[in-house]
């Protein structure tokens, strides 16, 4: 077990059973787990027969003991680095992440799978564990301390619910923060066109960025004059950027999106 990875294994039965109950395997399912570590969820996936399951471990010690559990020609345990990992070269559909993830990683690995809702192989669904205070942030609501960018780019994408919470002590070794299990299921009309991806993090950026300044200033830093008299965003000028709806964000990305046309 090394500190330098995150690794935190989950050793309760119930919150591994409320994982694999949400993520609603079939025999035509394919599967991928990121950190699969002593197995706990792992038994259980292979236990619902996915068509394909890839598990992803970058720590070769712990290869020894989960070689054994992937024992059919398509279930396969890869050592690798999760963040360097070619989804697209080793699976053939959409499909379902099941992830503890490292909580040094976990972002950033949210993100790589959203950067790949344009292409044919993406995750459809995702059930995945955070430390609390990330899925706080991915999970708020405009007028809140904890609404920003994450919260944007996800929500463009995916519908999220919180499943559980899950206390530290549900993990060996015991981590210092409480987590939270949260579902992710991809929208079939998406709130922003993929296109349009690299514009919403330049606003949300720009707007969130020192969160408590008011608007004004940003929003000419980021349109023209003619822009803003002509839909009116002078009447944001007042506002911070955490009162504005997602959808008003939306909406800002799309008319940027107009402008650099």
């Amino acid at each position: 077990m090394k500190k330098k990875y995150g690794q935190n294994f989950l050793i309760n039965n119930d919150v591994i059973n409320a994982i694999i109950k949400e993520s609603s395997i079939t025999n035509q399912s394919e599967i991928l787990e990121i950190g699969p570590g002593n197995g706990a969820l792992t038994k259980e996936i292979i236990n619902k027969n996915p068509k394909k399951f890839i598990a992803v471990e970058i720590d070769n010690d712990l290869k020894n003991n989960l070689e054994h559990y992937f024992k059919k020609p398509n279930h396969k345990l890869i050592i690798s680095d999760s963040i360097k990992f070619n989804e697209k070269e080793n699976l053939t559909k959409k499909f379902t992440v099941i992830s503890n993830l490292p909580y040094n990683i976990s972002l950033t690995l949210l993100i790589k799978w959203i950067y790949q809702i344009n292409l044919k192989i993406h995750p459809e669904k995702m059930i995945l564990m955070f430390q609390k205070e990330v899925a706080e942030r991915i999970l708020a609501k405009p007028n809140s301390k904890k609404y920003g960018r994450i919260t944007l780019l996800v929500s463009a994408f995916y519908k999220v619910k919180k499943i559980l919470d899950v206390d530290k002590k549900n993990f060996f070794p015991i981590p210092k923060v409480n987590s939270t299990i949260l579902l992710f299921e991809e929208l079939s009309k998406k709130l922003i066109d993929f296109n349009h991806i690299n514009f919403l993090e330049k606003i949300s950026f720009e707007l969130f960025n020192n969160r408590r300044k008011q608007l004004k200033k940003k929003i000419k830093k980021l349109f023209l004059e003619t822009t803003i008299q002509k839909h009116s965003l002078d009447a944001y000028f007042p506002l911070r950027a955490e009162n504005l709806s997602k959808e008003l964000i939306y909406k800002l990305t799309s008319i940027l999106k107009k402008e650099k046309l």
